[in-house]
Protein backbone atom coordinates (compact mmCIF):
# COMPACT_ATOMS: atom_id res chain seq x y z
CA UNK A 1 0.00 0.00 0.00
CA UNK A 2 0.94 3.89 -0.67
CA UNK A 3 2.46 4.98 2.68
CA UNK A 4 2.35 8.85 3.18
CA UNK A 5 5.49 10.85 3.64
CA UNK A 6 5.76 14.47 4.88
CA UNK A 7 7.57 16.93 2.76
CA UNK A 8 11.16 16.81 2.95
CA UNK A 9 14.62 19.10 1.69
CA UNK A 10 15.00 15.63 -0.72
CA UNK A 11 11.25 17.13 -2.45
CA UNK A 12 12.22 20.04 -5.23
CA UNK A 13 11.58 23.24 -4.15
CA UNK A 14 10.15 22.23 -0.32
CA UNK A 15 12.20 22.70 1.95
CA UNK A 16 10.93 21.21 5.79
CA UNK A 17 11.02 23.27 9.08
CA UNK A 18 14.02 22.21 11.21
CA UNK A 19 12.21 23.91 14.03
CA UNK A 20 8.82 22.87 15.73
CA UNK A 21 7.71 26.92 15.38
CA UNK A 22 8.24 26.40 12.19
CA UNK A 23 6.53 23.20 11.59
CA UNK A 24 3.32 24.51 13.40
CA UNK A 25 3.82 27.28 10.95
CA UNK A 26 4.13 25.57 7.73
CA UNK A 27 1.26 23.06 9.11
CA UNK A 28 -0.83 25.71 9.01
CA UNK A 29 0.44 27.50 5.34
CA UNK A 30 -0.75 23.82 4.21
CA UNK A 31 -4.11 23.64 5.66
CA UNK A 32 -5.02 26.89 5.02
CA UNK A 33 -3.71 25.99 1.09
CA UNK A 34 -6.09 22.85 1.17
CA UNK A 35 -9.14 25.30 2.93
CA UNK A 36 -8.62 27.47 -0.02
CA UNK A 37 -7.99 24.36 -2.67
CA UNK A 38 -11.67 23.20 -1.49
CA UNK A 39 -13.47 26.81 -1.79
CA UNK A 40 -11.82 27.81 -4.82
CA UNK A 41 -10.04 25.07 -6.30
CA UNK A 42 -6.75 25.57 -8.19
CA UNK A 43 -7.91 28.50 -10.32
CA UNK A 44 -8.69 30.18 -6.84
CA UNK A 45 -5.20 29.79 -5.19
CA UNK A 46 -3.02 32.30 -4.96
CA UNK A 47 -0.08 32.72 -2.32
CA UNK A 48 -1.01 36.37 -1.31
CA UNK A 49 -4.66 34.80 0.06
CA UNK A 50 -3.01 31.72 1.77
CA UNK A 51 -0.97 34.47 3.51
CA UNK A 52 -3.99 36.99 4.35
CA UNK A 53 -5.45 33.73 5.56
CA UNK A 54 -2.82 32.20 7.62
CA UNK A 55 -0.93 35.24 8.77
CA UNK A 56 2.08 33.87 7.51
CA UNK A 57 4.19 36.20 5.47
CA UNK A 58 4.53 35.64 1.73
CA UNK A 59 8.12 35.86 2.55
CA UNK A 60 8.29 33.27 5.16
CA UNK A 61 6.21 30.89 3.09
CA UNK A 62 9.41 31.44 0.39
CA UNK A 63 11.94 29.61 2.64
CA UNK A 64 9.65 26.79 2.87
CA UNK A 65 8.53 26.41 -1.19
CA UNK A 66 10.02 27.94 -4.00
CA UNK A 67 6.43 29.01 -5.59
CA UNK A 68 2.95 28.31 -5.89
CA UNK A 69 3.38 24.51 -7.71
CA UNK A 70 5.84 23.82 -5.02
CA UNK A 71 3.29 24.73 -2.17
CA UNK A 72 0.51 23.00 -4.02
CA UNK A 73 2.58 19.57 -3.92
CA UNK A 74 3.18 20.04 0.01
CA UNK A 75 -0.62 20.68 0.31
CA UNK A 76 -1.01 17.49 -1.31
CA UNK A 77 1.30 15.04 0.45
CA UNK A 78 -0.64 16.42 3.67
CA UNK A 79 -4.05 15.74 2.33
CA UNK A 80 -3.06 12.49 0.72
CA UNK A 81 -1.98 11.16 4.28
CA UNK A 82 -5.69 12.37 5.67
CA UNK A 83 -7.15 10.35 2.58
CA UNK A 84 -4.87 7.13 2.99
CA UNK A 85 -6.10 7.28 6.61
CA UNK A 86 -9.37 7.46 5.86
CA UNK A 87 -9.06 4.50 3.76
CA UNK A 88 -7.43 2.50 6.33
CA UNK A 89 -10.15 3.44 8.52
CA UNK A 90 -13.12 2.62 6.38
CA UNK A 91 -11.89 -1.09 4.81
CA UNK A 92 -10.10 -1.89 8.73
CA UNK A 93 -11.28 -5.85 8.49
CA UNK A 94 -12.18 -5.53 11.98
CA UNK A 95 -14.74 -2.88 12.12
CA UNK A 96 -16.71 -5.54 9.03
CA UNK A 97 -15.90 -8.66 11.45
CA UNK A 98 -18.99 -11.01 10.87
CA UNK A 99 -20.66 -8.86 8.17
CA UNK A 100 -21.46 -10.81 4.97
CA UNK A 101 -21.22 -10.13 1.41
CA UNK A 102 -24.94 -8.35 1.53
CA UNK A 103 -23.90 -6.57 4.56
CA UNK A 104 -20.47 -5.48 3.09
CA UNK A 105 -20.84 -4.06 0.05
CA UNK A 106 -23.42 -1.68 0.16
CA UNK A 107 -22.14 -0.44 3.59
CA UNK A 108 -18.89 0.26 2.06
CA UNK A 109 -19.86 1.65 -0.98
CA UNK A 110 -21.68 4.22 1.21
CA UNK A 111 -19.11 5.04 3.44
CA UNK A 112 -16.60 5.54 0.57
CA UNK A 113 -19.06 8.07 -1.06
CA UNK A 114 -19.34 9.77 2.20
CA UNK A 115 -15.18 9.90 2.32
CA UNK A 116 -15.42 11.50 -1.85
CA UNK A 117 -18.31 13.50 -0.91
CA UNK A 118 -16.34 15.13 2.52
CA UNK A 119 -12.54 15.07 0.57
CA UNK A 120 -14.31 15.56 -3.40
CA UNK A 121 -13.35 19.46 -3.83
CA UNK A 122 -10.05 19.40 -2.66
CA UNK A 123 -9.66 16.21 -4.27
CA UNK A 124 -11.14 17.37 -7.47
CA UNK A 125 -8.93 20.50 -7.35
CA UNK A 126 -5.90 18.17 -7.42
CA UNK A 127 -7.71 15.90 -10.08
CA UNK A 128 -7.65 18.79 -12.05
CA UNK A 129 -4.21 19.95 -11.31
CA UNK A 130 -2.79 16.39 -12.32
CA UNK A 131 -4.10 16.62 -15.53
CA UNK A 132 -1.26 19.11 -16.56
CA UNK A 133 1.31 18.65 -13.39
CA UNK A 134 2.73 15.11 -13.46
CA UNK A 135 3.81 15.27 -10.02
CA UNK A 136 0.68 15.91 -8.62
CA UNK A 137 -0.82 13.37 -10.98
CA UNK A 138 1.84 10.73 -9.67
CA UNK A 139 0.61 11.30 -5.78
CA UNK A 140 -3.42 11.00 -7.16
CA UNK A 141 -2.81 7.80 -8.50
CA UNK A 142 -0.85 6.25 -5.67
CA UNK A 143 -4.22 7.47 -3.84
CA UNK A 144 -6.84 5.82 -6.24
CA UNK A 145 -4.56 2.81 -6.53
CA UNK A 146 -5.00 2.68 -2.40
CA UNK A 147 -8.59 2.58 -2.34
CA UNK A 148 -8.44 0.19 -5.19
CA UNK A 149 -6.40 -2.15 -3.34
CA UNK A 150 -8.03 -2.01 0.26
CA UNK A 151 -11.64 -1.87 -1.28
CA UNK A 152 -11.06 -5.19 -3.07
CA UNK A 153 -9.07 -6.99 -0.52
CA UNK A 154 -11.77 -6.20 1.91
CA UNK A 155 -14.17 -7.82 -0.80
CA UNK A 156 -12.68 -10.61 -1.87
CA UNK A 157 -12.24 -11.98 1.87
CA UNK A 158 -15.95 -12.89 1.32
CA UNK A 159 -14.62 -14.99 -1.75
CA UNK A 160 -16.64 -17.97 -0.45
CA UNK A 161 -20.16 -15.96 -0.93
CA UNK A 162 -18.98 -14.40 -4.53
CA UNK A 163 -20.58 -16.64 -7.37
CA UNK A 164 -18.82 -14.72 -9.95
CA UNK A 165 -16.38 -17.23 -12.11
CA UNK A 166 -13.46 -14.24 -11.73
CA UNK A 167 -14.04 -12.79 -8.45
CA UNK A 168 -10.69 -10.61 -8.81
CA UNK A 169 -11.24 -9.29 -12.20
CA UNK A 170 -15.17 -9.16 -10.53
CA UNK A 171 -14.44 -6.88 -8.16
CA UNK A 172 -11.82 -4.61 -9.50
CA UNK A 173 -14.32 -3.70 -12.19
CA UNK A 174 -16.72 -3.15 -9.63
CA UNK A 175 -14.33 -0.61 -8.05
CA UNK A 176 -13.39 1.03 -11.35
CA UNK A 177 -17.34 1.58 -11.80
CA UNK A 178 -17.98 2.99 -8.64
CA UNK A 179 -15.33 5.37 -8.72
CA UNK A 180 -16.35 6.52 -11.68
CA UNK A 181 -19.87 6.94 -11.05
CA UNK A 182 -19.37 8.90 -7.95
CA UNK A 183 -16.61 11.37 -9.18
CA UNK A 184 -18.78 11.90 -12.04
CA UNK A 185 -22.04 12.78 -9.67
CA UNK A 186 -19.67 14.94 -7.20
CA UNK A 187 -17.76 16.52 -10.34
CA UNK A 188 -14.34 15.63 -8.87
CA UNK A 189 -12.66 15.90 -12.01
CA UNK A 190 -14.74 18.50 -14.14
CA UNK A 191 -16.16 21.69 -13.64
CA UNK A 192 -19.33 21.46 -11.36
CA UNK A 193 -21.64 22.81 -14.09
CA UNK A 194 -20.44 19.29 -15.63
CA UNK A 195 -21.84 17.06 -12.81
CA UNK A 196 -24.64 14.80 -13.35
CA UNK A 197 -26.75 16.15 -11.35
CA UNK A 198 -27.78 12.82 -9.94
CA UNK A 199 -29.32 11.87 -6.79
CA UNK A 200 -26.27 10.72 -4.73
CA UNK A 201 -28.36 8.61 -2.03
CA UNK A 202 -29.60 6.89 -4.91
CA UNK A 203 -26.98 6.53 -6.78
CA UNK A 204 -25.45 4.67 -4.04
CA UNK A 205 -28.09 2.46 -2.86
CA UNK A 206 -28.12 1.62 -6.31
CA UNK A 207 -24.76 1.08 -7.17
CA UNK A 208 -24.35 -1.11 -4.00
CA UNK A 209 -27.43 -3.00 -5.24
CA UNK A 210 -25.67 -3.62 -8.63
CA UNK A 211 -22.42 -4.45 -7.25
CA UNK A 212 -23.88 -7.16 -5.02
CA UNK A 213 -25.92 -8.50 -8.06
CA UNK A 214 -22.64 -8.71 -10.31
CA UNK A 215 -20.74 -10.76 -7.68
CA UNK A 216 -23.04 -12.97 -7.25
CA UNK A 217 -23.93 -14.08 -10.48
CA UNK A 218 -22.66 -17.00 -11.91
CA UNK A 219 -24.00 -16.27 -15.78
CA UNK A 220 -20.48 -14.81 -17.12
CA UNK A 221 -17.81 -17.25 -18.03
CA UNK A 222 -15.05 -16.07 -19.53
CA UNK A 223 -13.22 -17.22 -22.80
Amino acid sequence: MPTPSRPTAKNSGIRAPKQERSQRSFDLVLDTTLGLLAEKGYSGFALTEVSRRSGVSVGSIYTRVDGKDDLLRAAQARFQERLLADHQRMTDPERWAGASLAELVPQLIAEFAAVLEQQGKTLGAFLQRGAVDPAVAKVGKAGYMDARDRFVDLILSRRDEIEHPDPVRAVSSCFTTVYAALARALALDVAPEAAEGSDLPTLIEDLGAMTLAFLRSAGHRTA
